[in-house]
């Protein structure tokens, strides 16, 4: 259960990453956020990335926690490529 709660906080970190980029902000907001509002989801997704490193340390040592979050970053990382295609496809009635 730990597991899929750090997948789903590392698509969560990388969707708040995504969203600080300027390139991504009228596919995934709507519009151009504001300065501060992007320094938040930056801020927000960086500490996101430490948070399901601190749980997979706790949840199973440094070792193996370090190994699962690569793993758990990796898959929350694709989920927001596929879901970025989808929106962009998605958007231009392709």
């Amino acid at each position: 259960m730990i597991q899929l709660l750090c997948i789903v906080l590392a698509g969560g970190a990388f969707a708040a990453l995504a969203l600080s980029m300027k390139r991504h902000q009228r596919d995934l907001a709507g519009r151009a956020l504001t300065q501060r509002e992007t320094r938040l989801a930056r801020i927000g997704g960086w500490a996101l990335v430490v948070l399901v490193l601190g749980i997979d340390a706790a949840a199973s040592g440094w070792g193996y926690g370090t190994v699962a979050w690569a793993g758990q970053l990796t898959v929350g990382a694709w989920a927001n490529v596929a879901w970025l295609i989808w929106r962009g496809r998605s958007s231009r009635g392709a």
